[in-house]
């Protein structure tokens, strides 16, 4: 079974923000360390004041926190223009319009700002377009798709309430996202906006013969009331879940004893959400059209879309089964992962830890690769160690296409300053390291798609930086810092192209490390 995840939910906060956090703290560190908190519904409201200290780094969120978009043009001001501006303020993001975020332990999360549009489309609405373009997104290259782990909204879904439960409007429940839930066949589904909280009995929505998905999932609906309510209303939630895609079918498949019927109908729902008539034995697709359209969009719909630019991993110089890759320089390879020279190395030993399969950065690995890139570095420590010498990895996500860890080996004496001269130089680039707190992850402070550099000290700490922007981040960065004067003194050696041997040099090279590691090898 796979590494279990650990949730806050939260609904609607509305500025409440200092009662929020307080809260938080005191339950992550009572029962946690949690991974993530997922807000629903408002997150801000008519005062935000509070939110002031943690914008300005005062006040510290003690979690990352992901949020869901506004809901009225009153909120509008307080999120970013651009959808790729998400960070609002250190440790709270801004998930967007739509999507799916993925948690580096496998944790699958779609998402849905905003309300269903209900006659022109703002900022703040959604409509049919939107939620075929998640189905594409979630569904796009997953011929075996066992559904997601989460569905966040900030709408109920439609008759998704048992009669009498409890009282929430059917205006203000939306048949968008019951078709989503059936599409997307989410285990859990978190809502806000209503004010209460409600959790129904669990129920399974029926294969629907598209080819989607062959499973069958339990859904489990959870309403969240608003924070700090008078009430008392529930409005925090925790989960631990494992991960759908490192379950077994039969944990997924089993029964339990308080499920019911689903509340859903798909012909009904695709009627209603795509304005469309099912004939008779028609199967249902996640492509739909307006039967009453005007030409014009018929016209619109029907030009050609922009082909989107793949990428030609044949010509990536790190995929292990490119051409491009220089072969030669490769010292062992393992399952996922192979280790290679680094070509024009600081040092002799410069290596390179490379996944072998494309991937842009660390955080896209999965739990595999990253388990034998730990194996490697710990092969490398001992390698180094004979030596008297300690590593320190190295990572640029930023204008690279393959994900490289490097590691360069310096003295045992050099290490002492090591953290300092990182953090003055970075402060000297404009482009300022942040330790990583020792209970933290990369994933956990770093947003997904973000470009970042981050360095491991041979004492196990780590530094990182976020780069944003119009940041002028230098791509010798590391190397800069490894050849100043107090570290390997070695100012010739910043750029790569200084020190590239020919051929022959680099293969008597490698043959020599090759034996050198041998027993270090753990791939034998």
């Amino acid at each position: 079974m796979g590494e279990k995840v650990k949730i806050l939910f939260c609904g609607d906060v509305e500025g409440r923000f200092n009662t929020l956090f307080k809260r938080v703290e005191t339950i992550n560190s009572k029962s946690g360390p949690f991974d993530l908190l997922l807000c629903v519904g408002n997150f801000f409201g008519v005062n935000n004041k509070e939110f002031g200290p943690y914008r300005l780094g005062d006040k510290k969120v003690p979690i990352p926190t992901y949020i869901l978009g506004p809901t009225n043009q009153d909120q509008l001001a307080e999120f970013p223009k651009e959808e790729a501006d998400f960070e609002l303020c250190p440790n709270v993001y801004y998930l967007g319009k739509r999507g799916i975020y993925n948690d580096s332990k496998g944790l699958k999360v779609a998402y849905l700002s905003g309300l269903v549009c209900s006659g022109d489309k703002n900022k703040w609405n959604y409509d049919e377009s939107d939620v075929s373009d998640l189905c594409d997104v979630a569904l796009k290259g997953s011929p075996s798709f066992r559904g997601v782990d989460v569905l966040l909204t900030s709408q109920w879904p439609a008759g998704i309430v048992d009669r009498g439960k409890v009282n929430v409007a059917e205006a203000a429940q939306s048949e968008h996202i019951s078709y989503l839930i059936m599409k997307l066949k989410p285990r859990y589904v978190v809502s806000g906006l209503e004010g209460v909280f409600y959790e129904r009995a669990p129920f399974r929505c029926p294969n629907l013969g598209d080819h989607d998905t062959t499973f069958e999932t339990v859904t489990r609906f959870i309403g969240l009331a608003r924070v700090g309510n008078p009430s008392k209303d529930k409005w925090i939630y925790a989960l631990s879940v494992t991960p759908l895609n490192k379950m077994k079918i039969a944990e997924l498949l089993q029964k339990t004893t308080d499920e019911t019927e689903c509340p859903f109908a798909i012909d009904e729902l695709e009627s209603k959400v795509f304005k469309t008539k099912k004939r008779k034995g028609d199967i249902p697709s996640q492509y739909f059209y307006d039967m009453n359209a005007s030409m014009e969009d018929e016209k619109r719909k029907q030009r050609p879309k922009r082909q989107r630019v793949e990428f030609d991993q044949a010509k990536c110089w790190f995929c292990l089964a490119s051409p491009s890759v220089e072969k030669h320089l490769v010292i062992t390879v393992g399952e996922s992962c192979y280790l290679t020279l680094a070509k024009g190395g600081m040092v002799p030993e410069h290596f390179l830890i490379c996944p072998m399969e494309h991937f842009q950065n660390t955080l896209a690995c999965s739990e595999e690769i990253r388990q034998e890139m730990a194996q490697f570095k710990e092969a490398i420590r001992k390698f180094y160690h004979r030596k008297d010498t300690v590593p320190v990895f190295f990572e640029r996500n930023y204008k690279t296409s393959h994900m490289q860890l490097q590691a360069v080996p310096i003295p045992q004496q050099a290490t002492r300053e090591l953290k300092d001269i990182f953090l003055d130089e970075s402060e000297a680039q404009g482009c300022r390291l942040e330790e990583l707190e020792s209970h933290s992850r990369l994933d956990q402070v770093v947003p997904p798609k973000t470009p970042y550099f981050t360095v491991e000290l041979p004492d196990g700490q780590t530094l990182y930086t976020k780069i944003q922007g119009s940041m002028n981040f230098p791509l010798s960065f590391g190397r800069e810092v490894l050849a100043s004067g107090p570290v390997l003194d070695m100012p010739d050696r910043v750029e790569y192209r200084d020190c590239l041997i020919d051929r022959s040099a680099e293969e008597e090279l490698v043959a020599r490390i090759r034996t050198d590691f041998e027993p270090f090898d753990f791939t034998q």
